[in-house]
């Protein structure tokens, strides 16, 4: 079993416009309309994979009863999503000009940290009668704790378990704070090349520089370290063994959600016990088949097995001087 943690969901409006221009009124047709946030998305991807899954969170106001009623209409996955006062927030995606996107998103209902440790809670009773194979947290949170993710995987660590593999796929602050922390790592973090050289001050031009980044001291002690680099694949770092990860161009539709399936894959690569090669490939071919959706988090399993043969995942050997 899966679990999720989505501190932010969203109802998602995706639009789709050959030509889009700022300053002028652009019309459009009815919106692709779906459930999103990171944690949500995972879920998604990791029980079309064949995963049981539970999805967690905060949902609030007339939009969080929309999101929930679709998530239980979905029937992928077990909904443990407690209420908040404030509004679940919307999110949206506008495709234009070939392969460009946009983006509006709303910052969501603030957690407080009492929510949020009532929300482990939950998921620790949960787990007292269940046992589960993987956690994963991902995404924004709208919180005046800087350190309030560090905060929950101490509270995992030390509470839950000390030996469940937790993901987390956050950026920014919360991030930062987690990795400076000497206390608990994650297993696994999961920056794009952009974040990778925000989180160490740097900027990172290219694959090249950003695999020897990666031996960086802010990331000690972490299992999995995987660098998302886009339409260039990835690159992963597992204790001493770096992997450069190359996938084939591909048609898109809608690439908001990729990210986050990739991380579902994952998770249910480790639940499943595949070996990192295939554990790469499977993730990643997960992304690739969500940017083939107008739907974000879906993924086709066949395509994804497809997939996983044009995916060439290879050591990376530094050179010595």
């Amino acid at each position: 079993m899966i679990i999720t943690v989505t501190m932010n969901p969203s109802l998602d409006h995706a639009y789709f416009i050959d030509h889009f221009s700022p300053g002028i009124v652009n019309r459009f047709q009815t919106p692709r309309k779906s459930i999103g946030g990171k944690g949500i998305n995972a879920g998604r991807a990791a029980s079309l994979s064949g995963a049981k899954v539970i999805i967690s969170g905060f949902l609030g106001g007339d939009l969080g009863q929309i999101v929930g009623r679709d998530l239980k209409d979905e029937n992928l996955f077990e909904l443990m999503m407690l209420p908040v006062s404030e509004e679940t927030r919307r999110a949206i995606t506008v495709m234009h000009d070939g392969n460009v996107h946009t983006e509006i998103v709303e910052s969501g209902p603030e957690v407080s940290d009492e929510q949020a440790f009532h929300l482990m809670n939950e998921i620790k009773e949960k787990l007292n009668k269940e046992n589960a194979s993987v956690i994963t947290i991902n995404g924004s949170v709208n919180s005046n704790n800087k350190h309030l993710y560090k905060d929950l995987l101490k509270y995992i660590r030390t509470e839950i378990s000390n030996e469940i593999p937790v993901l987390m796929d956050i950026s920014g602050e919360q991030l930062l704070s987690l990795l400076e922390s000497d206390e608990y790592k994650p297993t696994f973090i999961k920056p794009n090349i952009h974040e990778l050289g925000e989180l160490i001050g740097k900027s990172i031009p290219s694959k090249e520089v950003a695999i020897h980044e990666m031996s960086h001291s802010l990331f000690n002690d972490i299992d999995y370290i995987m660098v998302s680099c886009g339409a260039e694949g990835a690159l992963f770092k597992a204790g001493d063994i770096y992997y450069n990860v190359e996938i084939p161009t591909i048609d898109i539709i809608n690439p908001t959600g990729s990210g986050d399936a990739t991380v579902g894959g994952f998770a249910y690569a480790l639940e499943e016990k595949y070996s990192i090669e295939d554990a790469l490939k499977y993730a990643m071919a997960c992304g690739m088949s969500n940017a083939q959706h107008a739907e974000v988090g879906v993924i086709n399993k066949h395509d994804v097995e497809l997939f996983m043969k044009q995916i060439q995942v290879k050591q990376y050997k530094f050179e010595t001087t």
